[in-house]
């Protein structure tokens, strides 16, 4: 963080000097930085915003860094700071940031303490906001802290704009654009903007917008049973027709965006939560630089013959992922390894080229007779191939193994010993088990809304009966010799972890759905809505899990948030499948839940 040992001392002294042990109250409501005076008798509530704000320029001066993503983690630091001096300097690093993920590492720090802007605050922000959104910064679920922002204003032209950019981009048989698209519908009923209504029921005579355009209604409060049919577009007519007049007759709050919530940066603490005499406060100056020299990064993935929605999610994100650690490490290469059933293992060698990478995965494909899966042979080969970088203190080697099958006792013996000594030169494995999550749920409204991709959606008692069922499946498999256990034995031998990856059955929540075959025969409805993925689906939760730990695990609450910003930043490189169907008979819904 600083370059020189003497500088580092001193402000550590300094920080040590201020953080005495005096306690720390939340400051009043209003406006930030003009809380009512208090009695004399409180003198020393005074005296501890002055600390507070010279502790806001401790962290302000880190952002001077010349690596973003200390500039980024420093932001999340001074975010917490209920002070005055914290906005002035977030609202200046909005203007003055180079880094696009930097700009929006702030953008999220003014989303947490929206509630605390003056009016002249807030403008600045918004100015900045629409700059950002001009460029197409907000990606993924940045989507949604954007759309809650216009949402909690009138509409204008920018905004109207960038909900119709929004609806044009979004795909509704994609996973990770439905939370958005729900967003929107939110939005939108907090405008009460007849223009968009009227807009989106045009966009319902396309069976390759209709579906779209109906979650949106739908999340907006429209009142009207599901459609998905030709007819959508006379049966929302009637509804609006009725509808209209009460949908328009909005009441909004002057100042809407007090009322914003935080969404992947927290607010500013509450002082009275702090200990003064913590040490973290001191060691958070001396973090030190984040930027890695070198990552080598391969995802060896299981293609028997049920891993072929996996299969299809790494052909979408496998940009997303490239572009991620790319962006955290000045040479990045990734490799894939491809293994199955019958002692199969194919690899594609390290490389940073991310076209050459994306051709070849687009080859792969189910294979392999039924039966023992190629765990250790996939390890071991992915060791070998290509030339991994030397191990040091800004280089990384990791390989993050993804199958939806316990480990088998034979196998599990082979790969002990390879990853021991791949932990020796270097390696950390991590270990992805993709499990079921039961039947997937064609209404998302059905399901609590998620804003950050985090929260793990609880289905009542069919997912507590799913779980369960698990749980035996998981007993009864170590006993006929394989276990879900193994997955966390080798990652942690080379240091690293395993977590499991929930996954809805009965569709893939991307691409283009399949028409019904002749008479009757199965397939994809042309009609179906992606399913939502518990957790923002295996890709995030890979990327969040290893890039948190190859940056810096200590400091795990602020590089968290900034690696969950990255990773959404990071979707607009995912492969993108254009929604294209055609009409057929409506799917039988679930009911909606009260929106929340």
């Amino acid at each position: 963080m600083f370059s020189d040992a003497p500088v580092r001392t001193l402000c550590c002294g300094l920080v040590a000097a201020v953080l005495v042990a005096v306690g720390f109250v939340t400051p009043a409501g209003g406006e930030e930085g003009k809380a009512p005076s208090p009695p004399a008798a409180d003198a020393a509530r005074q005296e501890m915003l002055k600390r507070f704000e010279y502790l806001t320029k401790l962290y302000a001066d880190q952002l001077d860094s010349n690596d973003w993503m200390t500039r980024s983690v420093a932001m999340i630091s001074l975010a917490r700071m209920p002070t005055q001096g914290a906005t002035k300097v977030i609202l200046q690093r909005l203007e003055s940031e180079k880094h696009p993920v930097g700009l929006l590492v702030a953008w999220q720090a003014m989303l947490g303490r929206a509630g605390m802007l003056s009016e002249e605050q807030y403008r600045a922000w918004r100015k900045a906001t629409l700059n950002m959104a001009g460029a197409g910064l907000f990606q993924g679920n940045l989507r949604i802290g954007l759309l809650e922002m216009f949402g909690a204003e009138t509409p204008d032209m920018a905004s109207r704009h960038y909900f119709r950019r929004i609806f044009e981009e979004a795909n509704s048989l994609d996973s990770s654009d439905i939370p958005t698209l729900i967003a929107m519908g939110r939005a939108l009923r907090g405008w009460g903007d007849g223009q968009l209504v009227a807009w989106l029921i045009s966009k319902l005579r396309s069976p390759d917008t209709a579906v779209r355009a109906e979650l949106v209604l739908q999340a907006a409060g429209a009142d009207v049973e599901w459609n998905r049919t030709a007819q959508a577009e006379k049966v929302y007519q009637k509804w609006w027709k009725q509808n209209e007049q009460t949908f328009t007759a909005v009441r909004r709050s002057k100042e809407g965006w007090r009322k914003l919530k935080p969404q992947f940066i927290p607010a500013p603490l509450d002082p009275s939560s702090i200990d003064p005499k913590d040490r973290k406060w001191i060691q958070e100056l001396e973090i030190g630089r984040l930027e890695l020299e070198k990552f080598d990064f391969a995802i060896a993935i299981d293609c028997s013959r049920s891993m072929r929605p996996e299969i299809e999610r790494l052909k979408r994100d496998v940009g997303v992922m490239f572009t991620a650690i790319g962006a955290v490490a000045r040479e990045a290469r990734m490799g894939l390894t491809f293994f199955a059933p019958g002692g199969i293992v194919k690899t594609i060698p390290l490389t940073g080229d991310e076209r050459r990478l994306m051709s070849r995965l687009q080859e792969a494909d189910i294979m392999g007779p039924a039966g023992e899966e190629e765990w250790a042979g996939a390890i071991d080969e992915t060791i070998k191939a290509g030339s991994w970088s030397p191990p040091g203190q800004f280089a990384r080697r990791v390989i993050v193994l993804i199958s939806d099958e316990p480990i088998t006792d034979p196998q599990f013996k082979r790969a002990k010993p390879l990853v021991k000594k791949g932990a020796e030169d270097g390696f950390r494995l991590y270990g992805v088990m993709i499990l079921g999550q039961g039947k997937s749920r064609n209404n998302p409204l059905a399901l609590p809304f998620d804003r950050t991709g985090r929260y793990e959606h609880d289905d009542g008692p069919k997912a507590d009966k799913a779980r369960k069922g698990r749980q035996a499946k998981a007993k009864a498999s170590k006993k006929a010799g394989r276990s879900w256990d193994y997955y966390d034995e080798l990652a942690e031998a080379t240091g690293g972890q395993a977590i499991a990856a929930h996954v809805p059955q009965g569709g893939l929540g991307l691409g283009k759905p399949i028409e019904h075959g002749a008479k009757g025969g199965k397939g994809t409805s042309p009609v179906a809505i992606a399913p939502i993925y518990p957790g923002g689906g295996p890709t995030t939760s890979v990327l969040t899990m290893v890039l948190t730990d190859a940056i810096h695990p200590q400091y795990r609450d602020r590089v968290g948030p900034f690696i969950d910003i990255l990773v959404a930043y990071c979707q607009k490189s995912a492969k993108r499948v254009p929604e294209r169907r055609s009409w057929g008979p409506p799917d039988k819904m679930e009911p909606n839940r009260p929106l929340r």
